[in-house]
């Protein structure tokens, strides 16, 4: 019920027997349960001609707080949201990728007792806290597996180390899936009542999350949506997955730097986009190059997944958000005739905040999906 009260909000009670189908009393007692447990508002919406008021339910975005954090690997974020996403506070640090996994940990979890500690004074209560990182990870354990471009964290107890230092239990996943499902719960899905779609991260990695029927998609070994290593270029560059020739070698922000001036260790992404508009050779073909190879990954997505939108973000997409036009007219004119005109790119929704927002979102599917489970919790830890 509390599911279909966020999609559809404001929603009356009659609504909701018609769209659950459960009685009218059972929905009057259990929407009695969520108000009193601070999930719910009540507001009056008039309708009719005599402007009779009907009393609507939605959900209390601000009775609890989330903590969403991202560790990646130029930096770490923590954010604090409401309950539809809205960022109220954020903090970043940046890191070198060398920095000690423990060193990070510390970092962290000083920013995130601070955001605790804000949250109690406020007479607030926390509903939980999210955790995003690069993967592979064993979700089951919370260990991290092998990370390609994260050295230093390899088989990584990153969810024991965090809930020893914090005291809370975390709920994780890798960024891109993270990011994936802060537009299920908060963004692109929400607003356009779209539930499959393909979520696309760009930095230092290329990561993906891929919807289904409004779940996230995992695979039989974890590994499912993992579209930075779609080959590209048989026989290319060695990639830390293994692979060769992955979309990641040539697309990603390193990626592209060894392309375009592999003699400079210190070139920034910065640096390449100033000799684009410069209109260096060099620069220019690097760039046509990795639009290209952009628009033939996109194309193999839309026509394997055929999902109702291609949602991209990332560190490097904003370098790239005004190629999205010609980026669309060239996958639209690769797909079947007969789905061109369904061929949807949007930017994600919360820039360089995505993934610690999809921390957050975390959190709100696991009180989306078991509200009581997760109320308990949250009672029992403010006890």
């Amino acid at each position: 019920m509390l599911k279909d009260i966020w999609r559809i909000e404001p929603v009356s009670r009659i609504e909701l027997v018609d769209e659950t189908k459960l009685t009218s009393g059972t929905i009057t007692n259990l929407t009695l349960d969520l108000l009193k447990a601070g999930l719910l508002k009540e507001t009056e919406l008039t309708t009719g001609s005599v402007g009779r008021r009907r009393v609507m339910l939605r959900l209390n975005e601000m009775s609890f707080k989330i903590i969403g954090i991202d560790i990646g690997r130029s930096s770490y974020e923590v954010v604090t949201t409401n309950l539809i996403g809205q960022i109220l506070d954020s903090q970043e640090v940046l890191i070198d990728r060398d920095t000690d996994p423990l060193q990070v940990l510390e970092g962290v979890a000083a920013i995130v007792r601070k955001s605790m500690s804000q949250i109690s004074e406020q007479n607030d209560k926390l509903l939980g806290i999210g955790l995003s990182i690069p993967g592979p990870m064993n979700l089951k354990e919370g260990v991290l597996l092998v990370p390609p471009n994260f050295p230093h964290w390899e088989h990584f107890e990153i969810r024991k180390e965090l809930e020893s230092r914090l005291g809370r239990r975390i709920v994780m996943n890798d960024d891109a899936r993270t990011s994936a499902l802060a537009e299920r719960w908060f963004g692109h899905s929400r607003k356009l009542k779209e539930d499959s779609f393909v979520y696309i991260t760009m930095g230092h990695g290329i990561g993906g999350g891929v919807v289904s029927n409004g779940e996230i998609i995992l695979g039989n070994n974890g590994l499912y949506g993992q579209v930075g290593h779609i080959t590209v270029v048989p026989g290319g560059e060695l990639c830390e997955c293994g692979n060769r020739g992955c979309w990641e070698t040539v697309g990603s922000i390193p990626g592209i730097l060894r392309r375009w001036n592999p003699e400079n260790k210190n070139s920034t992404i910065e640096d390449f986009f100033k000799a684009v508009q410069a209109k260096d050779p060099s620069a220019e073909r690097c760039l046509e190059w990795t639009l290209q190879m952009m628009e033939s990954t996109l194309t193999t997505l839309f026509n394997v997944y055929d999902p109702a939108l291609i949602i991209i973000g990332g560190k490097l997409y904003p370098y790239l958000e005004s190629y999205v036009p010609r980026i669309r007219h060239h996958v639209q004119a690769s797909v079947y005739p007969s789905a061109r005109s369904h061929v949807i790119i949007e930017s994600a929704s919360f820039g360089t905040s995505q993934s610690a927002v999809g921390a957050a979102s975390l959190v709100f599917g696991e009180l989306v999906e078991r509200p009581l489970d997760v109320l308990d919790e949250v009672n029992m830890a403010n006890e």
